[in-house]
């Protein structure tokens, strides 16, 4: 749920919240907003729905899709899959907007001639104004079906975002406005600076707040002023805030922890541990529970006779006031197992209301923004913070797993990256080989990132993550301040920027696996595909199940969601920075990013294509990776004696090979993560995609457990069941991938049915195979990007 204050939030009253009908909206602009990733305004599956040509299951025939436009100086994961992409730095972004009013409302009163652009220190090129005007018309010829979305950066510029919308007749139609209760007013982080000094406090609790101490900076005072206090810091870690107070409690991760929270929606949703904690961790609602017990007790899962947390006990009255249902017992065990409540949602505007608040919004007067950017001196470079997409703002740096995943607009693992665009890099003294080193330095502080030029990127823009800096998670050493001091820095000189001279560029020390450079080409698919056919399973392989994957790169967005459940799922071991610059990595599953110049970027996930023909088959000297009569490309691993000739033989380089015994020098905690229905490999063998096969094995006993039960005391040499009924029907399989895609890219299942949405998925016009020239006949097929770009500006 979007916080008041922030992105389109701000421009509503306090008591009002709105959440975004995908499913309704045809036409959507996108003003540094991510919505497919960072901003949650709604249900994205439904935005797929929309935009597929087939629907979500393939089964039907969208002829009136959604079109996405997006406007921004970065490349986000949203804007990179965008039908058409502007890039306009965030410096200039509010005259776009101020633009794009004027001429909106030019045609929305009764289409009088149109007013020339107005001159301004930064007006927009010709090029720029033809596509707003494109993307206007389109917008406008689309009424109560368009909607404008904004980004949480740009809160000043909520105001005008609201106007288009209601100018574009978005209100209650595209966008719903809900009735929220009103927050309780919170100060700043100067606010409680100011009143420990002032002696108004005397005991400060930190209770999930990150690392407060190294995102303020030391300008802030925070660390003096928490030392001056008696100060009780609730971490997973610890960290510079934890190293400044005077006690640190053990924090529980939210997997062992229960808890309430509410989504966009205002509906409660109910977290739920899936183990006790391992290491004695205390949640944040647990602490608040005993401070308001009249015992002073503290009291966790741990300590408690029944292994029960008292959270669970408060959480159960919360759901029980909210809803106040007749049978508690059964309306409970159904919230959990549902995870949420729908009775608690906000109850939408009335009708009323709702025009009262448009009208309002359309007659507050539209705010000017010539001064906006004209800070900007000549020749500086603007800088852009966010987030970044592995560690988030910095409290997932010490999870291996997310810092072993690329990023996946740069493709840079194990550091920070930064974006900026390939005429900015040479301008830099940057070269034509790829990433290089950057050092940027302020009055005080300094931040080491990997420069990386991006296709799409706004020329003389930086777009740096914050997160990085500060303890090392390794060694536990100091690094360097990080993107927190840098952006502080900045802000004080009122420039937000800084000079070429201030950033120095140096070759990298070596070009490897750790970064890989995004391709800067169209897909690799071929432009004029042959009918496409679902073909017969060869002689002697099962006529019953034959499984295959069809992966949709028009819901691929690259968020690297498959790669974490097949680590998870497969007990694939870290192998940590120095291994992956030796291009040793172990993921069974990677994705390729191919740029075009304009930035529009096709993400295609890469494991073992399973293929029919496989050249790693013929080459395998042990008979180690064999074909099985349900069409898997299997891996034996006590045979295989890692020759490497099957990964040599791959044309898609999808075999991995185990350097070292990752899972004998593991720690125990490690040891208790692994899947017991997996192999754990030990140092030697060749590593791949097996499809999940322990998931569909257990599909299958689950499958004949339940024919069971429905003959209940019966033996089972006297039941009768047909092929039809033992046959698994569709979706009863799923790989850890399939079932992890937000977007629903990866469809798998059994060919053989032809009721099967697999079967569906390859039986479409833009099914096509990897490298098909070559005759491998893959089990893994992709469906190329089906656009939707507007007609007009495709002249």
């Amino acid at each position: 749920m979007p916080e008041p204050g922030s992105g389109m939030q701000a421009g509503l009253p306090e008591e009002v919240r709105f959440r975004v009908r995908f499913a309704r909206a045809r036409r959507i602009l996108s003003l540094d907003c991510d919505f497919l990733h960072q901003n949650p305004y709604g249900n994205t599956r439904d935005f797929i729905a929309s935009r597929s040509p087939e629907g979500l299951y393939y089964k039907e025939e969208n002829r009136n899709r959604t079109r996405l436009y997006a406007v921004e100086g970065r490349v986000s994961l949203t804007g990179a899959h965008a039908d058409h992409r502007l890039p306009v730095s965030p410096a200039r972004l509010a005259f776009f907007l101020e633009e794009l009013f004027r001429y909106l409302s030019s045609k929305k009163n009764s289409g009088q001639t149109l007013p020339p652009p107005r001159q301004t220190d930064h007006p927009l090129t010709e090029k720029e104004l033809n596509w707003l005007r494109h993307c206007a018309d389109d917008l406008f010829s689309h009424p109560g079906e368009s909607v404008v979305l904004l980004g949480d950066n740009h809160p000043e510029l909520s105001g005008i975002v609201w106007k288009l919308n209601c100018l574009l007749g978005s209100m209650g139609t595209c966008i719903q406005l809900l009735k929220a209760p009103r927050p309780t007013p919170y100060g700043a982080l100067d606010d409680l600076v100011r009143d420990i000094r002032g002696k108004k406090v005397e005991i400060v609790f930190l209770l999930d707040a990150g690392n407060p101490v190294l995102d303020s900076g030391r300008s802030s005072g925070l660390s003096e002023a928490l030392n001056k206090v008696e100060s009780i810091h609730l971490g997973m870690y610890e960290d510079e805030t934890s190293r400044v107070c005077r006690w640190h409690l053990p924090a529980a991760h939210f997997l062992e922890s229960w808890g309430v929270e509410r989504d966009y929606q205002g509906r409660f949703c109910y977290r739920q541990p899936v183990i006790l904690p391992l290491y004695g961790g205390i949640s944040p609602e647990e602490v608040l529970s005993g401070l308001l017990s009249s015992k002073g007790h503290l009291s966790t899962a741990d300590n408690s006779p029944t292994h029960l947390s008292p959270v669970y006990h408060r959480a159960r009255k919360c759901f029980e006031r909210a809803v106040n249902p007749e049978n508690k017992t059964a309306a409970w065990a159904q919230a959990l197992q549902r995870g949420y409540s729908e009775e608690t949602a906000y109850a939408p505007l009335f009708p009323q209301e709702e025009t009262a608040l448009e009208t309002a919004m359309m007659q507050t007067p539209a705010a000017s923004f010539s001064g906006s950017g004209e800070k900007q001196e000549n020749g500086m470079l603007e800088l852009q913070f966010c987030p970044d997409y592995s560690i988030g703002d910095g409290r997932w740096k010490r999870n291996a797993w997310m810092q072993e995943c690329p990023d996946p607009i740069t493709g840079v693992s194990w550091a920070a990256s930064a974006q900026v665009s390939p005429a900015t890099f040479l301008r830099l003294g940057g070269s034509d080989s790829g990433p290089m080193h950057c050092t940027l330095t302020a009055p005080s502080t300094q931040m080491e990132v990997i420069l990386c030029p991006i296709p799409g990127v706004a020329d003389n823009l930086i777009i740096l993550p914050l997160g990085y800096g500060g303890i090392n998670h390794v060694a536990e050493r100091q690094e360097n301040s990080g993107g927190y001091e840098l952006r502080r820095q900045v802000e004080k000189t009122e420039t937000y920027g800084i000079a070429p001279e201030q950033i120095a560029l140096s070759a990298l020390r070596e070009r490897t696996e750790a970064i890989q450079s995004p391709v800067v080409q169209p897909a690799p698919f071929s432009l004029h595909p042959g009918p496409s056919r679902v073909p017969p399973p060869p002689p002697g392989a099962d006529a019953v199940y034959q499984w295959k994957m069809a992966i949709d790169t028009s819901r691929c967005i690259g968020c690297n969601a498959c790669m974490i459940a097949c680590r998870a799922e497969n007990n694939i071991p870290v192998v940590g920075r120095d291994q992956m610059a030796r291009g040793r990595a172990l993921d069974w599953i990677r994705i390729d990013r191919y740029f075009t110049e304009e930035g529009t970027l096709t993400s295609i996930p890469v494991a073992c294509q399973q293929c029919g023909k496989a050249p790693c088959e013929s080459v395998c000297p042990v008979n180690a990776t064999v074909h099985t009569t349900e069409g898997l490309n299997a891996m034996v691993y006590a045979r295989c004696w890692g020759t490497r000739y099957c990964a040599t033989n791959c044309p898609y380089k999808a075999r991995r090979f185990n350097f070292f015994d990752y899972a004998k020098a593991s720690e125990q905690a490690t040891r208790l993560q692994r899947n017991p229905n997996v192999t754990v490999r030990s140092r030697g063998v060749m590593e791949k995609c097996t499809y999940c096969v322990q998931m569909v094995e257990r599909a299958k006993i689950r499958h004949k457990s339940r024919l069971m039960k429905e003959h209940p005391g019966q033996p089972s040499t006297s039941i009768h069941v047909t092929a039809q009924d033992m046959l698994l029907p569709d979706g009863a399989a799923q790989t850890a991938c399939q079932l992890a895609c937000p977007m629903g890219a990866i469809t798998f299942g059994n060919v053989l049915d032809p009721a099967a949405a697999v079967f569906r998925a390859k039986s479409l016009p833009r099914h096509q195979d990897l490298l098909s020239c070559l005759g491998t006949s893959p089990g893994t097929g992709y469906l190329v990007p089906a656009r939707n770009p507007n007609p007009a500006m495709e002249k």
